[in-house]
């Protein structure tokens, strides 16, 4: 059993009505990178391994066994849970395949984990990496959890889930219609698609993208990498 089938049996019992998983990942809590350059076997022992389940309510750490040689083991030795509308900020730090992530809490201390973006264990590893840390920093996940948002309203998509055009109901001539309307509602606020601009998802950067589309105030853009985010008129601007 992969690590991928592993964790979906745990999840079964875990799950709460309604949960949507968003990400999953392999990671570990260990010392600093400079404990694990010179004091191997004292950073190995002191190493506890997890899995990562970020969902539209929680951040759930399934604390498993990581043996020396023989990589993630399947088990399932406790389980964590943060409520996602504490969270305030996520870090990320660290170097080539061992990087850090640091969950920033309201009600409790932060949390640092580290991450090999390019293991396999867990095939969501990466597109945690890469996505969890702006869907943290934007608020968006914290707009999922107080259903604001729906689950695959904003953000990602899950992992080999290609974007979809939704369906419309109503007959084919009445679709240009329909279609106008998203556009002039770009207009209106001085972005259209198309548009070049430059996104702010709240960690203090601002970043290049590109306008695909528009729904209920809300834009789609594209970033450099090809990844497809939602973000508010108030955090894009002119590029």
């Amino acid at each position: 059993m992969t690590g991928d089938e592993y964790l979906q049996t745990q999840l079964q019992s875990i799950l709460q009505p309604g949960e949507q998983v968003l990400h999953t990942a392999y990671m570990r809590r260990q010392p600093g990178l400079l404990v694990q350059m010179f004091f191997f076997l004292i950073a190995f022992l002191m190493t506890k391994a997890y899995f990562a389940v970020l969902t539209n309510r929680r951040l759930i750490f399934i604390r498993t066994k990581m043996g020396a040689w023989t990589g993630v083991q399947n088990k399932n030795l406790g389980v964590e849970q943060y409520d996602v509308r504490a969270l305030t900020k996520c870090d990320v730090g660290g170097i080539a395949n061992n990087k850090s992530m640091t969950f920033h809490f309201s009600n409790g201390p932060a949390q640092t984990l580290r991450i090999s973006p390019w293991f396999k264990s867990v095939k969501g590893t990466g597109a945690f990496h890469d996505q969890v840390p702006a869907l943290i920093n934007s608020g968006q996940l914290q707009q999922m959890a107080t259903g604001q948002l729906p689950p695959g309203g904003m953000g990602q998509l899950p992992p080999g889930q290609p974007m979809q055009q939704p369906q419309m109901a109503q007959p084919q001539m009445a679709q240009p219609q329909m279609q106008q309307q998203p556009q002039m509602q770009a207009q209106a606020q001085g972005f259209q698609v198309g548009m070049q601009v430059m996104v702010a998802p709240g960690d203090g950067q601002r970043y290049p993208a590109t306008i695909v589309q528009v729904g209920q105030g809300q834009y789609q853009v594209t970033m450099p990498n090809g990844q497809p985010y939602w973000f508010n008129a108030q955090q894009i601007s002119v590029g």
